[in-house]
């Protein structure tokens, strides 16, 4: 870099003393921490619910700062790692050589792409939409990247417009989180003052916090009636809901995002201000799309909705505010706007509380308790919509126990499904074919899931070992393969070209069937280097990790396991054998499931419970599965 004249900017010696401002948060947040714990044993078996909830809540007083903390620590040691250590991260792209201008630097704000050759085949996790650094600066983020051919596009920053490193790394730099943070606070003050049980001010959340059932008004109840749908139990409950929290429990294919979107319609058509929050933007405007699509499938004219973010699309239906939280606060005092979402920054500032009536929280089971809490302060009234059972979100810094986990985690207290009384949970899918279903609900929903009478239409004829719909094993015998099988890839390009023979008809529903087509057809693997080596055999399929097809489905799923024993599975029992992962990879099917690999795997030496736990689910699929030697495929 230098030798080529770029400058490369490194991180400056610093004391890693907060400053002055930082240390009077910290200061402050710990004297309230300290005052809510005053009182409470020491030991949690000692403590009562109410003591057990205050004391979380002074724990997650400093949940944010743990966080960023974790992620200034990384930041300043990739940046000074070189590329062996980066590559090990697996947070890096190395070797790069610039090739192309694919945009060009137009007016205003516009910066341009960049697009450059790396050397293929390396062991990143760099993905689109994510940001890279070289030094301590910013480089830019990645539009696109195809890790076979050792392509990315980066859209650049200002200051790199002309630089072109040979090595650059991603890292997730901390936003601002004094919003949230200062939620938290003021939770915790009011507490301090009132009680984490006392009638007042943030109800909802604190009632999460205690694992408190909802309260209901006109003495409804949680519980499904004869002869009424799901979405009815979910209208029902939401109409009588009182200043509390309820949760409803979303297993894969069960129409978590349908149900909440007419949630929100009847409680739109009945005068309310609602609000819908989640991590990310793309899964809050896809809750509001379905919103709008729900209101005009129910005649509800009276739906104004909008989306507080930077760089969104207005559309005809949905508005956008791009500047401030402020025009979204005053949207909905106005009444310009009646449905609101945005991320926990729109909903934690003080000058948002109780700003809508009613705050849906998406996809509950990955956000964090703590940010939950924080926006909890927006309404009265808390919809929690998820499944913890699918894939988490991991946490970066370490935290007291129960402070790491999700709202939804935290209100399923170590069940797989949520207790009766505490909340709903959709009871039938809509994708699974009954014979997938069985394997699903059984381990990972304690029997509670039923398969919608439509998906049992959806079967496979004509092929020579698939027959119908259910679970297939294929034995792959091979030794010392950790992140990667050239046996398994050969034998799941095999599958695949036998799943594509005209021949093989695919029923997509009673009566009506077709050959099946590529991108019906879904494979997956734990780790990127054997999904680099599929792609690369098998170019034109829909391959990823397990992280990248949560939210998607396909008529097959092909999960190929990759390692050779559990000794050799990288990062260990806990990833490889991960039951959220092992749910999503499954779960993904409409009709078939065809596992691959080492039969190895089903024969851990567990010396814990928690091994022995994780180990049940795959045995539990060898039991239900039909196993297909591989010499007959």
């Amino acid at each position: 870099m230098v030798a080529r004249g770029i400058e490369v900017p490194r991180l400056p010696d610093k004391s890693g003393d907060p400053s002055e401002k930082l240390e009077e948060k910290l200061e402050r947040a710990a004297a309230l921490t300290e005052r809510l714990v005053e009182g409470i044993p020491v030991d949690p078996n000692a403590r009562t619910e109410e003591q057990a909830a205050q004391w979380l809540l002074a724990q997650l007083l400093s949940w944010h700062r743990r966080e960023d903390k974790r992620a200034w620590q990384d930041g300043y040691r990739y940046a000074e790692m070189n590329d062996e250590d980066l590559l090990d991260e697996r947070v890096g792209l190395t070797k790069m050589s610039f090739v192309e201008r694919v945009e060009r630097v137009g007016r205003g704000k516009q910066v341009p792409t960049d697009r450059y050759w790396f050397e293929p085949q390396q062991a990143s996790n760099v993905r689109a939409e994510k940001e890279l650094y070289f030094g301590d600066e910013k480089f830019g983020e990645v539009v696109s990247i195809d890790h076979v051919r050792g392509v990315v596009d980066i859209k650049k920053t200002k200051k790199t417009v002309d630089v072109h490193p040979s090595t650059v790394y991603m890292w997730d730099a901390p936003l601002n989180s004094d919003a949230q943070a200062g939620s938290l606070y003021r939770m915790g003050a009011w507490v301090a003052e009132n009680g984490i049980d006392a009638a007042g001010r943030y109800r909802a959340g604190r009632d999460l916090l205690l694992r408190r059932p909802p309260r209901l008004t006109s003495g409804e109840k949680l519980q499904q009636l004869p002869n009424e749908t799901a979405v009815n139990t979910a209208n029902r409950i939401a109409v009588a809901l009182d200043d509390s929290a309820f949760a409803i429990q979303g297993p894969p294919g069960s129409g978590k995002t349908y149900t909440g979107a007419r949630m929100i319609c009847e409680l739109v058509e009945r005068g309310m201000k609602i609000g819908v929050t989640a991590l990310s933007h793309k899964v809050i405007r896809k809750l509001l799309d379905d919103v709008v699509e729900a209101a005009h499938a129910g005649d509800v004219p009276g739906l104004r909705c909008l989306h507080r973010e930077n760089e969104g699309e207005e559309s005809d239906s949905v508005a956008v505010a791009k500047e401030k939280n402020e025009e979204a606060w005053e949207a909905l005092q106005s009444g310009t706007a009646n449905v609101v979402g945005g991320t926990s920054w729109l909903w934690s500032p003080d000058k948002a509380f109780e700003v809508v009536d009613v705050l849906f929280i998406d996809e509950a089971g990955q956000m964090s308790l703590a940010d939950v809490l924080a926006v909890s302060q927006a309404a009265k009234k808390l919809v929690l919509l998820g499944d913890p059972q699918q894939l988490e979100r991991p946490t970066k810094g370490s935290h007291p126990d129960g402070a790491e986990k999700s709202a939804l985690e935290h209100l399923l207290n170590g069940r797989k499904t949520i207790a009766g009384d505490l909340g709903f949970l959709l009871p039938e899918t809509w994708r699974l074919h009954p014979k997938v279903c069985e394997y699903t609900s059984e381990f990972f929903y304690d029997e509670k899931l039923r398969s919608h009478a439509l998906a049992q239409s959806r079967v496979i004829e004509g092929h020579g070992w698939i027959e119908g719909a259910g679970l297939w094993f294929v034995p792959m015998e091979h030794e010392g393969n950790r992140n990667s099988s050239a046996e398994e890839v050969e034998i799941v390009a095999r599958i695949v070209e036998g799943l594509l023979k005209p021949k093989v008809k695919y029923f997509y529903s009673a009566g009506n069937s077709r050959a099946l087509k590529d991108d019906e057809i879904l494979i997956v693997a734990p780790y990127n280097a054997q999904v680099a080596d599929l792609k690369t055999r098998l170019p034109k399929m829909r391959i990823g990790t397990v992280d990248k097809f949560q939210g998607q489905e396909a008529p097959v799923v092909i999960y190929s396991l990759t390692t050779s024993s559990p000794e050799e599975a990288p990062r260990g029992m806990e990833f490889l054998y991960s039951l959220n992962r092992l749910n999503v990879a499954t779960s993904r099917a409409k009709t078939a499931v065809i596992v691959v690999g080492s039969p190895r795997l089903f024969e851990p030496e567990c010396r814990t419970p928690r091994q022995m736990q994780l180990a049940n689910a795959l045995c539990g699929y060898l039991e239900k599965a039909t196993v297909v030697r591989a010499e007959e495929i």
